[in-house]
């Protein structure tokens, strides 16, 4: 069973490199392009497309002239893959920021420790 079941029935084979997504709608239909950022040399594809269709549905505004309106949603598999996708992209940005955090942890602890050895060469020297 895949992680992702969503992206794995769209044909979305390798989830880990999706960089970003895309989506753009019109009345009758979505299309959601979806950005790779694959390993230098790939041959694969850098962006994919697809397209979803919308369901006509009508729907009561006025409960008392029974006035109906005619609603287009979103495909429910549509927003299934977006959310696959936004956990996977939260998922990158989660790990960067922490990597940014210990580098910054890092830096900090390397300058204690250089003005902590100019101390003790200071004392060193009064000797």
């Amino acid at each position: 069973m895949s992680k992702f079941p969503t992206l794995s029935e769209m044909g979305i084979n390798n989830p880990g490199e999706i960089d970003r997504y895309s989506l753009s709608s019109t009345d009758k239909h979505d299309v959601l392009r979806v950005f790779y950022k694959r390993k230098k040399g790939s041959f694969l594809p850098t962006t994919k497309r697809f397209e979803f269709g919308r369901a006509t549905k009508a729907v009561i505004s006025d409960s008392g002239s029974k006035k109906t309106e005619i609603t287009y949603p979103i495909s429910p598999f549509l927003q299934k893959a977006m959310e696959e996708m936004d956990g996977i992209i939260d998922a990158k940005k989660s790990s960067i920021e922490h990597a940014k955090l210990i580098k910054q942890e890092l830096q900090s602890l390397h300058q204690d420790m250089v003005s902590r050895l100019v101390y003790i060469e200071s004392l060193i020297d009064e000797m």
